[in-house]
């Protein structure tokens, strides 16, 4: 009687080959290794790496104060905001107020233009705190009240503008009306000058125009207003900011009052403009709508109750001034 054991370990063989997914009948060659690109090889890997654009180091026409210059990575321009001899003052010195552009490739001067006295030749203009908007381009500049925008894809320059108010504003002093901040936010230019209060400009067509306030609120007589600006963004809906600037600390905030843009009714009574508590309109559907309370005084927004949301303006009011204070 012959013995299966033989066969037993045959059939075991085969099984634990293609269980590991061996082929005992493949003895092709592999004609496209795969390439060892670990740390000991020396051999490169064929997949493209894209070399980093580095920042011009152009030589300097003019003297300029420390980081007035900005590097457009995505364009490699570079802008800067000098003082030369040709603007120095004989009292005062000099007088940065020429913007120069410069093709980050070459170093090649793209671009020069001197820019007009603001109040005083050695009050210099300087590249806003946050400067580029990738989609539009836009560089903003400012200086004591005067504000440029600089499309650096077209090499434009804009015709300056200043900020505007509702109320009339009083000057309390020679400072008074300075621009403190400024930055470039999404489509618009959101700032703030001295004792005069916050303001904000469209740059959606690239020359600035006034972003008016939606309301705006005298927390202390002729002294300190609190406004605020619906911004309106691509498909229709409204961002409400209230900004907010601490002059002790220079901390400037924008503020945004929702989550996302939405649906607001940009409409309101100009009578209940300079009112404490300010209640936006959210349309939701089919004419619903959903009351949103914004508190002037603090910058803040104020979360109504599910219940309250739903009564009468007047009696939302009511209840803002009874638990808030």
């Amino acid at each position: 009687m012959k013995s299966a054991f033989p066969n037993f370990l045959v059939v075991f063989a085969l099984l634990s080959l293609f269980a590991c997914g061996g082929n005992p009948a493949d003895t092709t060659d592999n004609t496209n290794p795969i390439t060892d690109v670990g740390a000991n090889s020396d051999t490169t890997s064929s997949i493209p790496v894209p070399v980093e654009v580095q920042k011009p180091t152009c030589e300097k026409i003019g003297t300029m104060l420390e980081g007035n210059e900005f590097w457009a990575q995505d364009v490699n321009k570079l802008v800067r905001i000098v003082a030369t001899e040709e603007t120095k003052d004989p009292n005062l010195g000099d007088s940065h107020r020429v913007l120069q552009v410069y093709d980050g490739m070459n170093c090649q001067l793209m671009n020069e233009k001197i820019l007009p006295v603001d109040v005083s030749a050695d009050f210099a203009y300087t590249i806003a705190d946050i400067t580029y908007n990738n989609d539009s381009k836009i560089i903003a500049i400012q200086s004591f009240k005067k504000i440029y925008c600089y499309d650096i894809l077209n090499d434009k320059l804009f015709r300056s503008v200043e900020p505007k108010f509702i109320n009339e504003r009083f000057a309390e002093d020679a400072q008074s009306g300075q621009i403190k901040r400024l930055e470039v936010w999404e489509d618009y230019l959101i700032g703030y000058a001295q004792d005069l209060g916050s303001f904000v400009f469209s740059v959606k067509d690239g020359q600035p125009t006034v972003v008016k306030p939606f309301a705006e609120f005298e927390i202390l007589e002729g002294e300190h207003y609190s406004s605020m600006f619906l911004l309106k963004s691509k498909d229709n809906t409204y961002q409400a900011i209230v900004p907010t600037y601490d002059v002790n600390t220079a901390e400037f905030k924008v503020n945004p009052m929702l989550p996302e843009p939405l649906y607001i009714s940009n409409t309101i009574n100009p009578r209940y403009r300079n009112n404490r508590y300010q209640l936006l309109k959210e349309v939701v559907s089919d004419g619903e709508k959903n009351m949103i309370a914004v508190d002037m005084k603090t910058s803040r927004r104020v979360e109504l109750p599910a219940a309250i949301s739903k009564r009468k303006n007047t009696e939302i009011l009511g209840w803002l001034k009874a638990n808030t204070k």
